[in-house]
């Protein structure tokens, strides 16, 4: 009965911690990593369909518990389609992507499209992490949603 007992508590812990994680973290996935980026150390926080990223999110290169670089934009069916790189000390790539791959351009129009996904990018996170009662976060991300906005000025 003791055996019994200890597994079905296990089993309880189990079902209670599932039920806390955010899915677009522990089952979305993004299909091919940014160029240069390492894909085991990257954390999509976003919209999903499956277990494939897909709409509207931030993708995240960490070095443990810090952030490397991090993508702002659309996903379609776990590929980046468009949106911005954000890169310390390299600054902003905007446009469209392939392969993982930003796609150079001149047209202006598409870059500041792709600073408007961005920015609504951040802003739909911030509203995730404001729902979750994480108000450090909830504001990195405005602010971030306003320094992609003001790009476009």
């Amino acid at each position: 009965m003791l055996k019994f007992d200890l597994y079905l508590r296990s089993v309880i812990v189990t079902a209670a911690l599932a039920a806390t994680s955010l899915p677009a973290v522990a089952s979305c996935r993004v299909a091919t990593a940014p160029e240069g980026w390492a894909a085991s150390s990257m954390r999509w926080d976003g919209d999903c369909t499956g277990d494939a990223a897909n709409g509207l999110g931030v993708l995240k290169e960490q070095d443990g518990a810090t952030v490397k670089r991090m993508f702002f934009g659309r996903v379609v069916k776990g590929e980046l389609a468009l949106g911005v790189l954000d890169e310390p000390g390299q600054g902003f790539g905007a446009g469209e992507f392939r392969g993982g791959k930003l796609i150079g351009t001149e047209d202006r129009s598409l870059i500041i499209k792709s600073f408007e996904e961005a920015a609504k990018a951040a802003t739909a996170a911030a509203d995730r992490f404001e729902r979750a009662g994480n108000k450090a976060s909830a504001k990195f991300y405005r602010d971030k949603a306003k320094q992609l906005r003001e790009q476009m000025e």
